[in-house]
């Protein structure tokens, strides 16, 4: 008897915030609620905790505060386990029993996301070990050469996301040529229980093995680049948000850059005209100290020219008065008349000195009237200068007000473009991440065009078997019947679309609601032939949106409103108790008879009523 496994329990734990806890049992499991109340977060730990690799844990704010996940999983041979991450990523703790919260005292099994190490095994081997799908290799290539059967690329088949479970793509192919092989390798062995361990790989060329190296790196920085994509958080149409927003900020940018422009121009208008009157101002006080310090000057050198004047009066009133003094000698040489010498040095007249005091005298005064003049006009000017002071204070205190208006609007106009740019900047590095994944895909597809020989694979030796693709479709349509979807489906696999025809139509021509929820019935329906064949398999599957059609339909033929298919859909899943299946939905996909119930978590986003999330939030006062 095979073993299969399934969830228990998914828990957020963080040192001082309530933890965020879900429980899982067999059978139906339904999560529903609004948009943004935590679906998506535990689609995203439960496909974290199980080794998912190139990703890191989707960052968003309720987060903090978390520090590790805990992941319940249990096998129906009777073992469960706990396995406890970081939310940083890193190795596994793995330990024995069903445990809310990590054990005390309690050495844990470490296991590795990746390839296991001399020393430590890795989470895939510990999961594929228990389910009997360990060391099963899958052929990848005409050549015969193999890849092995790892959880990572089992996931895809039973962790259906939002975005997969609407492509237009086979539920069961990626869609990457390099990849196919290996896909259509894996899809034998479920349906069989043959891995192509036995087959003899072929001698390789080198120039084969450069391609395929090529193609395989290629492919990497695709997922890689894909996953970067989806941990943006956007849909089918994020590219085209992408652009639309790119636009839209273009031209807001445009539009702040000229009021920007214009509220600069005014602001430097104003701080031209304040630094203008800051330097008359300043001329000005410097002018009138140069000319208070001029008139002090020049009061000190019309006291002199007065004291000169006074000087000068006195030798002209001597000279005058000198000769009238009585005295038998000269004045000048103290000769006695009768022995004076006319024509000796001695000159016995003072009209000379009175004529030259008098000159002296008439410049005196000439300076006088010069000097008056010039205090004259400094008075006037310091006057004048006086006056403007006040005026050009108050001009300056009038120009430092409105710059004090203008600059806060400056600056927030500033920070508002400079946000608006940051904003475009983080667009264009996204739609940059876009760009490089159609560069890589283009180089992917000129590799493939080149070696299309060595890519395709060996369509006889590497045929599906027809009988179990005849029982699996049977499956397939056994669920599509049972949902009303179609009135008596005819369901068969096409091995060239590698997907279903249903009633004669490819499943893919149909809108993504009815893609969504046929995606869901081949999910479901390899689930059902594995176990009813009691062939190896990981024994869930978590659906993310089937009932897309409720709520977002892509055209009238599309919508599903008012049928009775999401009441048959959830009916026939709640009787199916043998495996696990985990349904996140929205609110408006959920009929009143599962509204709640064992099984059911209804995420409310209320404050007042039920469960507001999955992570807790603090109730309003």
């Amino acid at each position: 008897m095979t073993v299969s496994m399934h969830l228990t329990h998914l828990i957020f734990r963080g040192p001082r915030k309530p933890p965020a806890h879900i429980e899982f049992n067999l059978g139906l499991n339904l999560v529903y609620g609004s948009s943004n109340t935590g679906k998506s977060s535990i689609f995203d730990a439960i496909d974290f905790m199980l080794g998912r690799e190139g990703r890191d844990l989707k960052e968003i704010p309720e987060h903090d505060g978390y520090e590790e996940i805990l992941l319940g999983i249990k096998f129906s041979s009777g073992d469960a386990f706990t396995l406890a991450r970081s939310l940083m990523g890193g190795n596994f703790s793995c330990f024995e029993g069903t445990h809310l919260e990590k054990p005390e005292g309690v050495e844990p099994t470490i296991l590795r996301p990746k390839k296991p190490s001399k020393k430590i095994g890795s989470l895939a081997d510990f999961i594929l070990g228990k389910l009997d799908l360990a060391d099963k290799e899958l052929k990848k290539n005409q050549r015969n050469e193999k890849a092995s059967l790892t959880l990572r690329n089992l996931a895809p088949l039973f962790l259906i996301n939002e975005t997969d479970i609407q492509k237009e793509g086979s539920p069961y192919f990626g869609g990457q040529v390099v990849n196919a092989p290996v896909e259509k390798s894996r899809l034998r062995f479920l349906l069989t229980g043959v891995d192509d361990s036995a087959l003899v790989p072929e001698e390789k060329e080198r120039e084969v093995i450069s391609r395929q190296a090529r193609l395989h790196l290629l492919a990497e920085f695709i997922d890689e680049s894909q996953g970067q994509i989806l941990q943006l958080g956007g849909g089918e149409n994020f590219r085209v948000e992408l652009e639309e927003q790119h636009d839209r900020l273009a031209q807001s940018l445009f539009g702040e850059r000229e009021t920007l422009s214009s509220s600069e121009a005014q602001y430097r208008q104003v701080l031209s005209a304040r630094s203008a009157l800051r330097r008359d101002y300043a001329d000005t006080e410097d002018r009138l100290a140069e000319i208070s310090e001029m008139l002090a000057r020049f009061q000190l050198l019309k006291g002199q020219y007065e004291t000169d004047l006074k000087r000068l009066e006195n030798i002209r009133e001597a000279g005058t008065l000198f000769v009238a003094l009585p005295s038998d000698r000269c004045p000048f040489c103290g000769a006695k008349p009768e022995d004076h010498d006319p024509m000796g040095d001695c000159d016995s007249t003072t009209d000379e000195i009175v004529r030259a005091a008098e000159g002296e005298q008439a410049k005196i005064r000439a300076l006088q009237i010069e000097l008056a003049d010039v205090i004259e006009t400094l008075e006037a000017e310091e006057l004048e200068a006086t006056s403007q002071l006040p005026e050009i204070r108050e001009e300056l205190e009038r120009a430092e007000a409105e710059l004090r208006d203008v600059s806060p609007q400056v600056s927030a106009q500033r920070s508002q473009y400079a946000a608006f740019l940051d904003e475009k900047s983080e667009v264009e590095r996204n739609m940059e991440l876009f760009e490089n994944l159609d560069r890589l895909q283009q180089k992917q597809k000129e590799i493939e065009e080149e070696s299309k020989s060595e890519a395709v694979e060996d369509e006889v030796s590497s045929k599906l078997p027809t009988k179990p693709l005849y029982d699996l479709s049977d499956c397939v349509r056994s669920f599509i019947e049972a949902w009303g979807l179609v009135l008596k489906p005819t369901v068969h696999f096409d091995n060239d679309s590698k997907d279903f025809v249903i009633n004669g139509k490819h499943r893919a021509s149909n809108g993504k609601g009815h893609r969504a929820i046929t995606h869901a019935a081949a999910t479901l329906g390899l689930l059902r032939y594995t176990e009813q064949n009691e062939l190896p398999y990981p024994g869930f599957v978590i659906l993310d949106s089937p009932l897309l059609a409720y709520e977002e339909p892509e055209n009238d033929e599309d919508d599903l409103s008012g049928t009775d298919v999401n009441l048959r859909f959830l009916r026939s899943l709640s009787s199916w108790q043998s495996s696990q299946v985990v349904v996140l939905e929205n609110r408006k996909s959920i009929p009143d008879e599962f509204e709640d119930g064992d099984g059911i978590t209804h995420f409310t986003k209320s404050h007042t009523s039920g469960r507001y999330g999955f992570f807790p939030v603090k109730q309003e006062s």
